[in-house]
């Protein structure tokens, strides 16, 4: 079985060069359906198992070096409330995300990558849901965009994080 990759090298979809298009990578957990912009994606791998870390919440798998970074993985099933142990589940592939916070998500399911206009993004459901941007239905189904400046946070949550003592 082939694995899957996705490497993004271009900085940023937003450039002048895009004419308002951005792709859209569209992924499932468990049984939600969301999409993360190709360009906040480092690069997709194949499932390799996490090195857990003590006393993290559930929703924290643990670590796991992908293109020379340390990433923390997360469940995003679990992270979304949809309990299941991830060995009744079909994880296939990890998702390494740009940023700071050297973060990346669990997936069961790659999906397609579309092409949306700006004008699509604007007709994107409103969510009181920190976690989620907005709502857009494609083709019969409710796509979820994620909001990833709140995936840390979301994760810890009701967890302290570890301080420096001086």
């Amino acid at each position: 079985m082939e694995k899957p990759t996705i490497n993004n090298a271009q900085p940023d979809f937003d450039d002048a060069g895009s004419k308002g298009i951005r792709a859209l990578q569209l992924l499932r957990a468990g049984s939600f359906q969301f999409g993360i912009f190709a360009d906040e994606i480092a690069t997709i791998v194949a499932w390799r198992e996490p090195t857990p870390l003590p006393y993290a919440p559930p929703t924290v798998l643990g670590v796991l070096s992908i293109q020379g970074r340390m990433l923390t993985v997360l469940d995003f099933a679990r992270l979304r409330g949809l309990e299941g142990d991830l060995a009744d589940r079909a994880t296939q592939n990890i998702v390494a995300l740009r940023g700071d916070e050297q973060l990346a998500l669990a997936v069961d399911a790659l999906g397609e990558t579309v092409q949306l206009a700006a004008a699509d993004l604007n007709t994107a459901k409103e969510t009181s849901e920190a976690l989620v941007r907005g709502v857009l239905h494609l083709e019969g189904t409710d796509i979820y965009l994620l909001n990833l400046k709140e995936l840390f946070p979301t994760a810890i949550q009701g967890h302290e994080r570890r301080r420096r003592r001086f």
